[in-house]
């Protein structure tokens, strides 16, 4: 692509210029102030193919041109999926009626698509949404009573984000283990050695439990310690807490091979990106999740998102600090009404219906980027 910097007294000598030189078909790009009179960029027809991905980058001069034709781009890219919008919501009102529901409610667009794409047709509005409750019930994967971790026993450490409420969800965990199989048969572990009080406060569960506290400063001492608890039925453990980005989130696959199976603690009442963040890195190889903070949660529909896409079961909800009354083992359509419930929350954060265009818009922009990027990955070899 060959773009010109052409500067005149006015806009219509610069006009007269830019038809001079680069002929009557040429592109005005942009025009802006300058101390001279006015700088147009423009460039003639054919010479505005875009570059494949894998040609030489362009000189460090060109990026303000580059910068002003992705501005162009995603202005144009708004309008036109804003159009889209529009069009859509007169041709099929339902399907696009079923994606606002799950918008509202939290869910992302991926499944909102998804999800929109194979509504059935012949509904009216009140069927097509108890399709769509319907269909997410079913996929929301749940571990009911029939299949209670805790009555089965076994070595389970917590792992997750810091503040997710790792400690408060063990404590929990061990009042219902102790009920099922006996205090003596039951074992804590403070394997937290990052966060100050954290052993002191497991102690004082420990103590009201009447059950066995163990501290291990780190994976290799666990690793020694596990094989003297063989006799307990029920082993929880207690993980140190690191944002999804931090290298040492990744120690935790250490656990698998001493036959501890890690139970992902998400917080309900975080963005949906930073539960997607969670997921991704306490989620994979985890035997299943547990929601805690429902109670803060209005709009838990992007963790049930999460959830529903990354095919995790959801062993445990939690909400309060009550122990342990406030866990919870999961009722699919409970969670399911509550999300869409939220979606119907008057809040400043609420989409109106003129607002509808405009994230369309920034969606379809999201969208070409995210494939950009992913395009741009496969190239260089990222992951």
């Amino acid at each position: 692509m060959s773009v010109r910097v052409f500067v005149a007294a006015n806009a219509r000598e610069g006009l007269a210029r830019v038809r001079r030189e680069l002929g009557d078909d040429a592109v005005v790009l942009s025009t802006r102030p300058h101390p001279q009179g006015v700088e147009l960029l423009a460039s003639a027809y054919g010479d505005l193919a875009v570059p494949a991905m894998d040609e030489t980058p362009a000189p460090a001069g060109s990026s303000r041109i580059l910068a002003e034709l992705a501005r162009l781009r995603g202005l144009l890219q708004n309008q036109l999926a804003g159009f889209a919008w529009g069009a859509a919501r007169r041709r099929d009102p339902l399907r696009v009626s079923v994606m606002q529901t799950l918008f509202a409610a939290g869910f992302g667009s991926a499944l909102a698509r998804m999800l929109a794409a194979r509504l059935p047709r012949g509904l009216d509005d009140d069927r097509a949404q108890h399709w769509l409750r319907q269909v997410l019930i079913r996929n929301l994967p749940v571990l009911g009573r029939e299949a209670d971790l805790l009555l089965a026993g076994g070595h389970y450490a917590l792992v997750g984000s810091t503040g997710s409420g790792k400690t408060t969800t063990l404590a929990k965990l061990a009042a219902r283990g102790v009920d099922a199989h006996g205090a003596d048969r039951v074992a804590l572990v403070a394997a937290d050695a990052y966060r100050i009080g954290a052993a002191a406060q497991l102690t004082i569960y420990a103590d009201l439990l009447h059950v066995s506290l163990h501290v291990a400063e780190d994976y290799d001492a666990l690793a020694r310690l596990l094989p003297q608890l063989a006799a307990k039925k029920l082993v929880l453990i207690d993980t140190p807490g690191f944002a999804p980005a931090d290298p040492r989130a990744r120690e935790g696959a250490a656990l698998d091979a001493m036959g501890t199976r890690r139970l992902a603690v998400i917080a309900a009442n975080q963005q949906g990106a930073a539960i997607e963040q969670a997921m991704l890195r306490f989620g994979e190889g985890a035997a299943g999740c547990i929601l805690t903070k429902l109670d803060e949660a209005p709009q838990p529909g992007a963790a049930l998102d999460s959830l529903i896409r990354h095919r995790l079961p959801l062993v445990y909800i939690s909400g309060g600090q009550r122990v342990p009354e406030d866990l919870h083992t999961p009722n699919a359509a409970y969670l399911v009404d509550r999300a869409l419930k939220g979606g119907r929350l008057v809040t400043p954060y609420a989409l109106e219906a003129e607002d509808w265009p405009l994230f369309a818009g920034v969606e379809a922009e999201r969208l070409e980027r995210d494939a950009f990027r992913g395009v741009s990955e496969k190239r260089t070899g990222g992951g």
